[in-house]
């Protein structure tokens, strides 16, 4: 087995723009040599939101800033504040909403390196990451 370490600063991390506003700073992945893991910090401008998706694996979203919407299958909502996480089985749709006047910070860590997202209203499916991996009107 490899040993490695990857310093990633801040600064140097790759910024992947998703539409709406929101920016993705890439953390762990393929390109770093991750094999299990695929993380990101994510900024969400205020009143924006995410539109409903799943993933073909587990996912962790904590608040470092902000309060965060999370609303499951269409209908259950889960209200996260700063330093709360949520947890999300593979295949569980959700939708991530910004509702306030403040900027939201949230850490984003799948439970695979091969994580895709699959939008609810359309079917399709991305790989994150990708530049098809976009926030759009009719997304």
């Amino acid at each position: 087995m490899n040993k490695n370490i990857n310093h990633l600063k801040f600064a140097d991390l790759p910024v992947h723009e998703r539409g709406r506003g929101i920016k993705n700073h890439l953390i762990a992945s393929k390109a770093i040599g991750s094999q299990s893991i695929h993380s990101g910090i994510t900024f969400m401008p205020p009143k924006t939101s995410v539109p409903a998706h799943k993933h073909n694996t587990e996912e962790q979203v904590t608040v470092l800033e902000g309060t965060l919407k999370v609303v499951l299958d269409g209908d259950k909502e889960v209200i996260c504040h700063k330093y709360d996480s949520s947890f999300l089985s593979p295949g569980v749709q959700h939708e991530l909403f910004n509702d306030t006047d403040e900027e939201l910070v949230v850490m984003v860590t799948y439970g695979s390196a091969d994580v895709n997202r699959t939008f609810v209203e359309t079917g399709e499916v991305v790989l994150i990451g990708s530049d098809e991996d976009q926030f759009t009107a009719n997304r």
